[in-house]
C-alpha cells in the first residue's frame, strides 16, 4: 500500500513538471512578445496610434505562434534575441533537458531498470529539486513580465 502511495507522488509531481513547464513556455512566450515591442520604442522615439496597432497585431501573431512551440524552441528564440543572461538561458535549458528526460524517458526507462516501480520513493528527491528549480525559474520569468508590461505602459 506505500508503494501504491509513493507511485501517485511520483505521478502527481511528474504531472505538475508538465504544469510548470507549460507556465514557463506562456511566460517565454509573453516575454519575446513584448520584446518586440520594446525594440520597436529603441529604434523610433515616437510612433503614432496606428503604427503602434500594427506593431501589436504583428506581435500578438507572433505570440500566437510562438505559444504553441516546444520549450526548448522558445529558450533558444530566447537566446538569439539575447531577452536573459546567459547564465539563465543555461537554466532554463538544465531545465527542459531534466524536463524532458521525465516527460520522454522515464516511464519508458523505467520498464528494464524498474527503480520506479520498485522504489518510487527514491525518485521523489530528484523530483521534487526538478520542481523548485522550475517554480524558480518560473517566478523570475513572472517578474521580467511584470517590469517588461511596467515599461511598456510607461512609454506608451
Amino acid at each position: 500500500m506505500l508503494k501504491k502511495k509513493n507511485w501517485k507522488k511520483v505521478w502527481g509531481a511528474v504531472g505538475f513538471v508538465v504544469n510548470l513547464s507549460q507556465m514557463i513556455e506562456y511566460n517565454i512566450a509573453n516575454i519575446l512578445a513584448l520584446d518586440q515591442i520594446l525594440s520597436a520604442f529603441d529604434n523610433q522615439e515616437s510612433m503614432f496610434v496606428f503604427e503602434y496597432k500594427v506593431l501589436v497585431d504583428k506581435t500578438n501573431s507572433w505570440y500566437d505562434k510562438l505559444i504553441h512551440q516546444e520549450l526548448g524552441k522558445v529558450i533558444y528564440k530566447s537566446e538569439k534575441k539575447k531577452v536573459f543572461t546567459d547564465e539563465f538561458v543555461k537554466y532554463l535549458d538544465d531545465i527542459r533537458e531534466k524536463r524532458n528526460y521525465y516527460i520522454h524517458h522515464f516511464f519508458k526507462d523505467d520498464l528494464s531498470t524498474k527503480k520506479f516501480q520498485d522504489s518510487p520513493k527514491e525518485c521523489l528527491p530528484e523530483l521534487q529539486e526538478l520542481i523548485g528549480r522550475m517554480n524558480a525559474a518560473n517566478e523570475e520569468l513572472v517578474q521580467i513580465f511584470s517590469e517588461m508590461k511596467a515599461e511598456v505602459k510607461m512609454i506608451y
